[in-house]
C-alpha cells in the first residue's frame, strides 16, 4: 500500500525556506504524522530529509529519494527515483515529501492524508497539487479549532483514489 502524507496550508503551501510554514505551532499534527507513519517505509525527496536535520525518523524504514548519491547515514536508504524506493521498502510507503516528490508519487498512492491547515502563509515557496475530484474523494475530515497548544485551526482529511468500476 502507498500513501502521501502532507499538510498544507490554504494555499497549498507545504514549505518556505526548508521547513514547515507554521513550524512547531501544530503540535498535533506532529503527533498525528508520528502515528501514520510509525512501523512504515517513509519516502522523503533530499530537501525533506535535509529539513528534518539529515537524521532518519526513528522506527520507521527511512528511504531518501536523491540523485546525489547514499547519504552514508546508518539507517538511511537511497535510492535515485521513486520507483527504486518503492522498490527497497519493507512496509508500507508513506510518501512524506516534498513538492516534487508528492507530484510523482500521485500518480502511484491510492490514499492522501492530508493535513489542511485553516492560515495562510506568504513565505510559502513549495506547495501540494490541487487533487481532482474525478480522481479523490474525500473518505473522512475531522476539523479541530485552535486551542492553547495548536495555533491553528486545522483538519485532518483523507482522501482515496476513486475506483474504476
Amino acid at each position: 500500500m502507498k500513501s502521501i502524507v502532507v499538510a498544507y496550508d490554504k494555499h497549498r503551501g507545504i514549505g518556505g525556506d526548508n521547513d514547515l510554514l507554521w513550524g512547531r505551532d501544530l503540535p498535533a499534527d506532529l503527533a498525528h504524522f508520528k502515528k501514520l507513519t510509525i512501523g512504515k517505509s517513509i519516502v522523503m525527496g533530499r530537501k525533506t530529509f535535509e529539513s528534518i536535520g539529515s537524521r532518519p525518523l526513528p522506527n520507521r524504514q527511512n528511504i531518501v529519494v536523491s540523485r546525489q548519491g547514499a547519504t552514508g547515514i546508518r539507517g538511511v536508504l537511497t535510492a535515485a527515483s521513486l520507483e527504486t524506493a518503492y522498490a527497497l521498502a519493507q512496509y508500507d510507503v508513506m510518501v512524506i515529501g516534498g513538492g516534487e516528490i508528492y507530484r510523482q508519487a500521485l500518480t502511484d498512492v491510492d490514499t492522501v492524508y492530508a493535513t489542511e491547515v485553516n492560515a495562510a502563509f506568504d513565505e510559502a515557496t513549495v506547495f501540494f497539487p490541487v487533487l481532482d475530484t474525478n480522481v479523490w474523494q474525500v473518505v473522512s475530515r475531522i476539523h479541530h479549532p485552535s486551542d492553547d497548544g495548536n495555533k491553528y485551526a486545522f483538519d485532518f482529511t483523507v482522501y482515496n483514489r476513486v475506483k474504476d468500476d
